[in-house]
């Protein structure tokens, strides 16, 4: 199963393997928080499954969506 970063229903992210995959490349984005000594990802974001990508993406590829706000 896949994994990526959303805001409300809108994916923000290509897709990851894994839920710790995503909330690592949130944290090198800027996007996580720490709360009481655990990582919280900023405002509405949220990780959810979803469909991979149709074409892997290499690492040298975009994490983020081009054009959103969070890149």
């Amino acid at each position: 199963m896949a994994y990526a970063l959303f805001k409300d229903d809108e994916k923000l992210s290509r897709t990851f393997p894994t839920k710790e995959e995503t909330l690592k490349k949130a944290e090198d984005a800027g996007l996580v928080e720490s709360s009481e000594g655990k990582p919280r990802l900023e405002d509405d974001l949220k990780i959810k499954p979803c469909s991979p990508d149709p074409e892997p993406r290499s690492e040298d590829d975009l994490d983020w969506t081009p054009g959103d706000p969070t890149s």
